[in-house]
């Protein structure tokens, strides 16, 4: 338990953090990376270009300051970044690590002396918040090694099979070398891939969502060729047989088991997660009349697991709605909107009380359009449920 002098130190910093805050993980950043250059070889250093992971770190920084006597509000996130972690092979002694440069960076940023108030704070409050997470993610080891084919670590797999879906999105079929059984992962979960690009000095991690269906022998991974993708890129060019280290599936972005009926709704690549929600919805017994899926693309050419959807969609006889950016043969051009989302939630008896859940995947606009749309529609948000691939972010 912190003492109450050092909860409101934190608190005091709460203004600094919120001006300031992108400044000192920036900063952060530099120093872990120049001290522990072989942190690069979990981190995605793509994500330290564009500013994205700073910018979450930042925005989880001031979370927690802004909840430190509650943080019961923090457990989603907590859970949702644990999970993370445990994609990427985070252990306990990377958190003394994180800590030390940490509180240089604040200390740098904030030009605090060394034996500040502010620092001695945030050192102790940083030490809850890492055994907070050493332990959520243990539990979370643990949980994943005692499922049937279940393991931690990673586990060496062999790509069975590549199957292209459009011109830049492979499907790549994937089971374990040594032949042994699955677990019975949760549809919207993803895995963690490590591979070794061709011309990188590191290691690469990234997760990938699993497309397939929950119990298969094999796990299916659906993935977008990037321009500057030097992970798909590297899975893009892989044959049969290629080998390459999996972590066990994790992810809370799952169904609502409280929920009556379900709308997923995917954007482009997006179709991944929502892809083995849908399978696993179907395979629990939900009534198709309960089921609604809207998958936005470009247009035919480039609708991911087209034959698929559609013969599932024949077979299985649940609301099913395409809209394309390009082209007129979709139940709707151009994009998403309140009118039309209104058409088809009548047309197929759906309604926005709390017995109806919305699941959504794809490019930040696209979700941040669409949340603010269902928010509008009358959906409280509580039952919407988002993916954002890459660092947490708001949408």
């Amino acid at each position: 338990m912190l003492s109450q002098q050092t909860i409101e130190t934190v608190q005091s910093t709460i203004p600094l953090l919120a001006e300031h805050g992108q400044a000192i993980t920036k900063n952060f950043y530099g120093k872990l990376f120049q001290a522990h250059p072989e942190l690069k070889n979990i981190f995605n250093m793509n994500n330290q270009q564009d500013g994205e992971q700073s910018r979450a770190l930042a925005d989880a920084v001031f979370a927690y300051a802004n909840n430190i006597t509650n943080l019961e509000v923090l457990i989603p996130a907590v859970q949702k970044i644990a999970h993370k972690h445990t994609s990427l092979g985070v252990k306990p002694e990377h958190y003394p690590i994180v800590g030390k440069y940490l509180l240089e960076a604040i200390q740098d940023v904030l030009d605090l002396p060394k034996d500040h108030a502010a620092l001695e704070a945030w050192a102790e409050a940083y030490g809850q918040l890492a055994d907070v997470f050493t332990n959520t993610e243990e539990g979370l080891y643990q949980a994943s090694e005692e499922l049937d084919g279940g393991w931690r670590g990673f586990r060496e797999f062999v790509i069975e099979d590549i199957i292209a879906e459009t011109p830049e999105v492979k499907s790549f079929y994937l089971r374990p070398k040594d032949n042994g059984c699955l677990p019975l992962y949760k549809g919207g979960q993803y895995i963690g891939i490590k591979v070794s690009p061709e011309g990188s000095e590191f290691e690469q991690i990234r997760q990938y969502s699993l497309s397939g269906i929950p119990g298969s022998a094999q796990l299916r991974i659906t993935i977008k060729s990037e321009v500057k993708g030097l992970v798909s890129n590297q899975l893009h060019q892989s044959t049969k047989g290629s080998e390459l280290l999996v972590q066990a599936p994790a992810g809370v972005f799952n169904l609502d088991a409280q929920a009556k009926k379900h709308i997923f709704i995917a954007g482009g690549v997006g179709i991944t997660p929502v892809m083995s929600m849908l399978y696993e919805a179907l395979g629990q017994g939900i009534a198709p009349e309960s089921i609604l899926f809207i998958q936005c693309q470009r247009d035919e050419q480039h609708q991911i697991c087209k034959d698929e959807l559609a013969l599932l969609h024949k077979v299985k006889g649940f609301g099913y709605k395409i809209s394309y950016m390009d082209s007129d043969s979709g139940d709707n051009r151009g994009y998403l909107n309140a009118g039309i989302l209104t058409k088809w939630l009548s047309e197929n008896k759906f309604d926005t009380n709390g017995d109806t859940a919305v699941y959504f995947c794809g490019p930040k606009p696209f979700m941040s359009a669409l949340n603010k749309c269902c928010i509008g529609l009358g959906f409280e948000e509580s039952n919407i449920h988002y993916e954002s691939f890459g660092p947490n972010a708001a949408i």
